[in-house]
């Protein structure tokens, strides 16, 4: 008789993803994690753990694709929890209305792969003035 044992089911287990945003959230890097989401949320096993403590500066166009990433995410089965890192991006988050978890130990194991996305918007250029 032969028997097998299924150590793993791709279908239950969940693998853990931690995210860190850094540099400006513009519409830019909104749309850089909207599609690395989307990319994750196509097994629908990750449970993604966000953080923003490094993000310097927002904006509403960075916000509302954030939104809409996470919306998509969730939508399609992941499992996400925001750590906002600091009072000014807990405040934008607020007047955003995206819901955050501040407790990661309690929802998120503290090992598992980790991705960094970044952008520093380009400084504006100074304009000389004609005299």
């Amino acid at each position: 008789m032969l028997s097998t044992q299924l150590i793993a089911d791709p279908a239950t287990d969940h693998v853990a993803v931690f995210v860190d945003l850094i540099g400006d959230l513009d519409a830019t890097l909104g749309s850089t994690l909207a599609d690395t989401l989307a990319t994750l949320a196509a097994n629908g096993n990750n449970d993604i753990f966000l953080t923003t403590r490094h993000v310097a500066a927002t904006s509403d166009d960075g916000l509302a694709a954030l939104d809409s990433a996470l919306t998509s995410a969730r939508a399609r089965g992941c499992r996400i929890a925001i750590d906002p890192g600091n009072r000014r991006m807990r405040a934008a988050f607020t007047v955003a209305r995206i819901g955050y978890r501040d407790d990661r130990s309690a929802a998120f194991p503290s090992a598992g792969r980790h991705l960094m996305i970044a952008r520093h918007a380009a400084p504006p250029k100074a304009r000389r003035r004609s005299a």
